[in-house]
């Protein structure tokens, strides 16, 4: 584990150090202080140690690394709705320099993402993030709008000995020696200043950076992700039908390769372009974030329902192509999280209670109703099938679907959100 995760420390210092803690923390966990004699340190005592320092959960450390690259497509596509083609070449570069088919000392990968706003760019670099470190929390962002002067790279690697920012380190550098493994995501970088994407080119063909301090850096363990809108409005006029997508897609990739030098796209993984999303896809996109909101919901101990005419009733309110799946969360925070927000305010919903959403008769508003718990007395629900349930109201018709499911599941399984 010191030698694969522990990457900015050298040996046998960081072997020593990491028995030493795991030997302390077993200590403090499970030996009284009278028997100490008798501690033993489990390979799991030294993976927690391990965790603590890298921010990698014990569980990645533990998973069986095989499968996990096996079906990486499979687990970016839950997240991630359309963009086959962008996913799978992820995937595929990713597990090429996994398995050491790739380029020895460079990073695992490194990719620019293309395509207009809301099209799933930022989402795949936190689906990445996720299956390959286990959290979210693994993602360090940059928004290069931000480093568009001329210091931009010392903010980014740190400032030399007697300039102003030098006990600070660099933004960047001092991210990764304190992360290794990591998804490093560069929003926006063609507002970058040149400077930077020079230092770039140095990362993505070495791996390492040296910081301000003289101090070298390893990238190996981090995937690159950069994202641009340029040429955005190709693809756009493509999806309008004035263009074909194949003509989109080559006076988006002239325009890139103008702005951007040959060598910074020759030490690239991948370019990787995606497509406007249409409307077919907007709608599972209008699932996965209703699913989002039912949980947070059941944080409060209320079931929520939706229908599938209240889904596309919050599509075509949303819906708006130049911009994507970002219309639908703001819609979704603006009037179904404001309305059930009051309805808890106002005592309308509590803990226990059961909520649908559907749409008024003439199907172009959103219609709530509410089942307090003593309603739905003696009343259980299996959901252990997955997914988000599509139930209609009124709320009779509720109970009555409860009804069915429990005299199909007698031993009373525990209520949960669907």
């Amino acid at each position: 584990l010191a030698s694969i995760l522990l990457t900015g420390r050298q040996f046998p210092d960081k072997a020593i150090d990491l028995i030493d803690e795991a030997c302390i923390a077993t200590i403090k966990r499970v030996i009284p202080a009278n028997s100490v004699k008798g501690a033993v340190v489990l390979p799991n005592d030294v993976a927690q140690v391990v965790s603590q320092w890298t921010g990698i959960p014990v569980c990645a450390l533990e998973q069986e690394e095989k499968d996990k690259l096996i079906h990486l497509a499979d687990r970016l596509h839950e997240r991630v709705v359309g963009q086959d083609e962008a996913v799978n070449v992820v995937a595929e570069a990713v597990l090429c320099s996994l398995t050491g088919l790739d380029h020895p000392g460079q990073p695992i990968g490194s990719f620019l993402f293309l395509g207009s706003t809301g099209v799933g760019k930022t989402e795949l670099a936190k689906a990445l993030a996720e299956q390959l470190f286990a959290s979210e929390k693994m993602l360090v962002r940059f928004d290069m709008s931000e480093y568009v002067g001329s210091g931009s790279v010392l903010r980014l690697i740190g400032a030399p000995p007697s300039h102003d920012g030098y006990d600070d380190g660099g933004q960047l550098t001092e991210k990764v020696r304190n992360r290794p493994y990591s998804v490093i995501l560069f929003d926006e970088v063609e507002k970058a200043d040149p400077s930077v994407l020079n230092i770039f080119i140095q990362l993505l063909d070495d791996g390492v950076l040296t910081d301000g301090k003289g101090r070298t850096v390893d990238f190996k363990n981090t995937v690159i992700i950069m994202t641009s809108n340029l040429g955005a409005e190709h693809l756009t006029a493509g999806m309008a039908g004035e263009i074909t997508m194949d003509a989109a897609r080559d006076l988006l990739m002239k325009q890139v390769q103008k702005h951007f030098k040959p060598e910074f796209l020759n030490r690239l993984s991948e370019i990787v372009v995606f497509e406007p999303l249409l409307h077919d896809k907007l709608k599972e996109i209008v699932k996965i974030q209703m699913k989002s909101v039912i949980a947070r919901v059941a944080d409060k101990g209320i079931s929520l329902f939706a229908s599938d005419a209240a889904l596309d009733v919050i599509l075509s309110e949303s819906y708006n192509p130049m911009y994507g799946a970002r219309p639908i969360r703001r819609w979704l925070e603006k009037n179904v999280m404001t309305k059930l927000s009051q309805m808890l305010v106002k005592g309308e919903a509590s803990e226990g209670s059961m909520m649908s959403i559907d749409t008024t008769d003439d199907r172009n508003k959103l219609k709530y109703e509410v089942a307090k718990k003593a309603e739905l007395s003696g009343v259980v629900c299996n959901t252990d099938s997955g997914g988000m349930a599509t139930v209609v109201s009124p709320i009779k018709r509720i109970v009555s679907l409860l009804t069915r499911v429990t005299r199909k599941h007698p031993e009373g399984p525990a209520l949960k959100t669907l």
